[in-house]
């Protein structure tokens, strides 16, 4: 059962990591007509700093964008069902106890970086490498060696995390 949940949780966060995605690169707004002089114009109609903007869509792309908006409403209504979803299975995680709720939030933590470019996986690392030089406190070579894997794409975000938390000590195992 145990397993069940951590695999579910997995896809959830993986949904929702995609959702969010896409939410962040499809249009906003609503397409309005107007007839200027005998000819109908379609507009892009958004809420810009608090005031309404327009923008000019061709007749070719017309149909594009309004598939984009309904594909936004679609996704702003499944991403609360999906996060209703993810509470409850942290919620049985937490009564069912055997360290589940400690494996369910090492997948939350770890969502999304696998959907990262190599481009926004080196800003990561890089980020990292001064934060860690800040602190005094440097990166193993083992570590190093993860991430350097995980931006090439040969291995999960996770399984580094994990292997990392284990070499400190931490337990990332759900105990039966």
């Amino acid at each position: 059962m145990d397993n069940t949940i951590v695999m579910e949780y997995t896809k959830l966060l993986e949904k929702k990591a995609r959702l969010q995605k896409e939410l962040s690169v499809l249009p906003q707004g609503y397409i309005s007509k107007k007839n200027i002089n005998g000819k109908t114009y379609h507009y892009l109609q958004n809420r810009v700093s608090g005031k309404m903007a327009g923008i000019y869509l061709k007749k070719d792309k017309v149909d594009r964008v309004s598939e984009q908006i309904r594909l936004r409403k679609q996704y702003e209504e499944e991403l609360p069902k999906v996060n209703t979803r993810l509470n409850e299975l942290e919620q049985a995680a937490r009564l069912i106890g055997h360290g589940l709720d400690r494996r369910l939030l090492l997948q939350k933590l770890g969502a999304g970086m696998d959907m990262l470019s190599a481009e926004q996986k080196g800003r990561c690392i890089s980020f990292a490498d001064a934060m860690n030089a800040i602190e005094g406190v440097p990166a193993s070579e083992q570590t190093s060696k993860g991430l350097a894997d995980w931006q090439d794409g040969k291995t999960s975000y996770l399984s580094v995390f994990e292997a990392t938390l284990r070499r400190y000590g931490f337990k990332t195992e759900v105990q039966p």
